[in-house]
């Protein structure tokens, strides 16, 4: 299956936006079953990824003659979410049951179901892929350059949800952080001597702007009990999200 990216990898001049994917076999539900892999992490993502993808091809068919293994870690998660998602429906087909608890009444919603074909595709363009996304502090009057989130920064995530409590807001902040100023090997520690209003601005900023390309995987929701809306974001990134499922 040749599926569109809405990022894809710029190399040079070409534009690496197209991606052919495999279908998940018996040996990647062994991945998906190994608790070491998957309990509380996503190691099962790189070892998915580089056997699930074939090739990256530009719109005129060019492939890409780099390492998949080191592609896997040179795309945004917005194309990563679009190639899992892809390879589920390739697997399993569109229809993906799912459940969801309603944060009005607390009800669990059972039986949900999504046709992962029709999910939206936002892309990115290309002069927006190029373009620096920058901010100028206002307190400490340095430029900060934002980034969108690799696979390397979802391991980082994982990481500070489970060991970095008492560093949780600097060490998110930093993943989505390029440069300040000139240094450009940015960590939790850069972040912990910023005044607290520059970081709310670098959150802020991190939320209006469109770092990435995306698929729409928030899915508006009416509770079965007390028939309010509520938004449900597809775990893809979880092992679960491949388990074959159905109502």
């Amino acid at each position: 299956m040749l599926i569109k990216l809405p990022n894809g990898l710029i190399d040079g001049l070409d534009h690496f936006n197209y991606c052919e994917i495999d279908e998940l076999r018996g040996k990647h539900q062994n991945y998906l079953a190994n608790r070491q892999l998957v309990e509380g992490n996503i190691g099962h993502l790189p070892l998915l990824l580089k056997d699930l993808i074939v090739s990256l091809q530009t719109k005129e068919g060019i492939q890409y003659k780099g390492k998949i293994e080191e592609v896997v870690y040179k795309l945004p998660s917005g194309d990563l979410e679009t190639i899992l998602i892809k390879v589920r429906e390739k697997s399993f087909g569109p229809r993906y049951y799912f459940e969801a608890d309603c944060p009005h009444c607390g009800a669990n919603n059972k039986n949900l179901r999504v046709d992962l074909s029709s999910l939206e595709l936002k892309e990115q363009p290309i002069e927006e892929i190029l373009k620096p996304k920058t901010i100028t502090l206002s307190k400490l009057q340095q430029e900060v350059e934002l980034k969108p989130l690799f696979l390397k920064d979802l391991f980082e995530v994982i990481k500070i949800a489970k060991n970095k409590q008492d560093s949780v807001i600097t060490s998110l902040v930093s993943t989505s952080v390029k440069r300040i100023g000139t240094n450009v090997n940015i960590t939790s520690s850069d972040i912990d001597n910023i005044p607290a209003s520059d970081i709310i601005e670098i959150e802020e900023a991190i939320t209006n702007n469109t770092l990435e390309g995306t698929i729409d995987t928030n899915i508006t929701i009416e509770c079965k009990e007390c028939n309010k809306e509520f938004q449900h974001k597809l775990q893809v990134f979880d092992a679960s999200f491949f388990f074959h499922s159905k109502a």
